[in-house]
């Protein structure tokens, strides 16, 4: 897996770079880069922020075996793969929950949002 991501996570990392430079021109003021490895693979030392959205280990196990239809063992197997969320908090800015229902969750995107809006002001 290592020799994979040592050759992809770059090559994605390129593509990004080029989009993000290509909005810079156009005027955006923000980009987004959805990216599940962003702290994983480190480009979060190009950001200027990093928001991160977290849900309790049991809830995330529920979610991925509903989802994908696969056993607890090998949701667990992926879930101890990733970074905990300690490690996530530790490097955001900002901080969301999806626990909630997604009315909740877009109520902090949105005021996220906002307060980012506000921080470009100054």
């Amino acid at each position: 897996m290592t020799q994979l991501t040592s050759i992809v996570w770059p090559a994605i990392w390129r593509l990004a770079c080029q989009e993000i430079n290509d909005a810079w021109s156009k005027g955006y003021k923000v980009c987004v880069v959805d990216a599940a490895v962003l702290l994983e693979a480190e480009w979060d030392q190009f950001t200027h922020e990093v928001w991160v959205s977290v849900i309790p280990p049991k809830e995330a196990l529920h979610r991925i075996m509903e989802r994908d239809g696969i056993t607890e063992e090998a949701a667990k197997r992926r879930i101890d793969a990733q970074l905990s969320n300690k490690a996530r908090v530790n490097k955001a800015h900002v901080i969301l929950s999806t626990l909630w229902q997604p009315e909740e969750t877009q109520k902090q995107v949105e005021k996220a949002w906002t307060l980012l809006e506000s921080r470009l002001q100054n």
